[in-house]
């Protein structure tokens, strides 16, 4: 096995530089770290010297092959945006889940039917803690749950802490849902598997997002709640260039800040992150720019293909076929993340 080495290298080398990305891969996995209002914390010294919380980390540089041989199997081109099948556009059919989720709702649609065909019996998505304040993870056991979590959060959230729990409820066939570092620090669970939990075959689908960028969750909730007291904000939503600011909607009505008020609270981790599309989900969705109401669809693996098919025979989501422009521009999005220089 790998030395993925310990908790103290996960303290030196990320940590206590300010490039936790917040994903959730290592609170989960160890006791000693806990998310606390938007942080990482660590509570005391751990002596294993193989950690998970070292091998989960999507922050720690790593030779991706292995993980592309887990996903892909045999090598297949690697374009712009990495390894695909086929990008369409798509929305959820049923327009009560259109319209609650991001875009489309194709990732609501496409979750609530894997729960109710048995495809999956839980998924790990980001819900909000019981007072309202921060994004947390969550352990999605039906369609209700589900549609509950539908939107964008904007923000780190250690969703992947729900991981462990669904692990250790016995879960065989878990979906996860996340952003580009939390879709890689999935990855290398499975592959490492250090415990040795059989993850590879527990986590059955894993369905990324598009993202360039989240904010410091404690951070960005306390501008919120000093830019906006006593308003309650139901949706984030960032339009496309060159609008340049933040719309929320809020029981006031919709609410617009400036990106460039906001851009000092991005998490350090997300300004050296070359993944802009999920590169290594099964599946990956974005917004679908220019076109309200509906989403980019990347088909990446084969079982994401099968399952894609399956839903779209089924009547669950719509597609149709994405224009070639669309996909340049995306394509030239994606290579610019890549190309970006690492910023302090």
């Amino acid at each position: 096995m790998e030395n993925f080495l310990s908790q103290n290298e996960l303290r030196r080398r990320i940590l206590d530089k300010g490039l936790c990305a917040a994903c959730g891969g290592c609170v989960g996995g160890c006791p000693y770290l806990v998310a606390f209002r938007g942080r990482t914390v660590v509570l005391d010294a751990c002596a294993v010297e193989n950690g998970r919380c070292y091998a989960s980390c999507p922050v720690i540089p790593m030779d991706s092959s292995q993980i592309i041989g887990l996903i892909f199997g045999e090598s297949r081109p690697l374009t712009g945006l990495g390894i695909y099948h086929n990008v369409l556009a798509s929305r959820a059919a049923d327009e009560n889940v259109a319209c609650r989720g991001q875009g489309g709702g194709t990732v609501t649609a496409l979750m609530m039917h894997a729960l109710e065909q048995g495809l999956i019996d839980s998924t790990i998505l980001t819900g909000v803690s019981e007072d309202g304040a921060f994004p947390v993870g969550i352990v999605a056991q039906t369609p209700a749950e589900v549609a509950s979590c539908a939107g964008s959060k904007y923000m780190g959230a250690h969703s992947l802490s729900a991981l462990r729990k669904a692990l250790d409820m016995g879960k065989q066939a878990i979906g996860v849902v996340g952003l580009p570092c939390q879709v890689l620090s999935v990855r290398k669970m499975m592959l490492a598997d250090i415990k040795q939990e059989d993850i590879r075959r527990r986590i059955k689908l894993v369905v990324g997002l598009f993202c360039n960028w989240a904010f410091s969750a404690r951070e960005f909730t306390a501008f919120l709640a000093e830019r906006f007291p006593e308003t309650a904000i139901r949706r984030i939503h960032i339009p496309p260039p060159p609008a340049n600011c933040l719309e929320m909607d809020t029981d006031k009505g919709v609410m617009a800040v400036s990106l460039d008020e906001v851009r000092h609270i991005i998490q350090a981790s997300c300004l050296q992150c070359p993944d802009m599309t999920s590169e290594l989900a099964d599946v990956s969705v974005g917004m679908y720019e220019g076109r309200p109401g509906w989403n980019t669809l990347v088909i990446r693996s084969d079982f994401g293909r099968e399952l894609i098919d399956r839903i779209i025979q089924s009547r669950v989501i719509e597609t149709e076929t994405f224009p070639e422009a669309n996909l340049a521009h995306l394509e030239f999005a994606s290579r610019r993340k890549k190309e970006r220089p690492p910023q302090a």
